[in-house]
């Protein structure tokens, strides 16, 4: 078995699972730090739940001139 190939792939993972995340918390008020926190604390799934589970960031209201 050649371990580059595996090494490589588990990098490009992450890289993917990142941006996924990173996608995820720029709508939401926990903000990244606090979600890439409760994933390493607890599991992904959890960290993901309880991500989803945050607020939503209030869109500011445009004024009509």
């Amino acid at each position: 078995m050649n371990y580059g190939i595996v090494i490589l792939i588990g990098l490009l993972e992450i890289i993917v699972i990142h941006l996924i995340a990173q996608y995820i918390v720029t709508k939401r008020k926990i903000g990244y730090g606090k979600s890439v926190f409760w994933s390493i604390s607890l599991t992904p799934v959890m960290g993901l739940i309880i991500t989803l589970s945050s607020r939503k960031i209030d869109k500011p209201e445009t004024a009509n001139n």
